[in-house]
């Protein structure tokens, strides 16, 4: 699969760290104080981007290509 990550705004980089971390489009437009629908629009752009089908799928192509999760690294020893 190309690498594609490096052609996300920097907005949908936002977007895509809060949904590794497992928030909810709502949950993220709180968080960027965006709406939902602007929050739906950029994960739409980033699965389209990426070509993965879901976010799932979309969480586990971030996390090869550089992107963590926070709350997982920081349990870590």
């Amino acid at each position: 699969m190309e690498e594609v990550i490096t052609t996300l705004t920097e907005r949908e980089e936002e977007v895509l760290v809060y949904l590794i971390q497992g928030y909810t489009n709502k949950q993220i437009a709180e968080k960027l104080i965006i709406t939902p629908a602007t929050v739906k629009a950029h994960v739409s752009s980033i699965l389209h981007k990426t070509g993965v089908k879901n976010r799932l799928e979309l969480a586990l192509y971030a996390t090869a290509h550089g992107y963590s999760n926070p709350h997982l690294d920081s349990k870590r020893p």
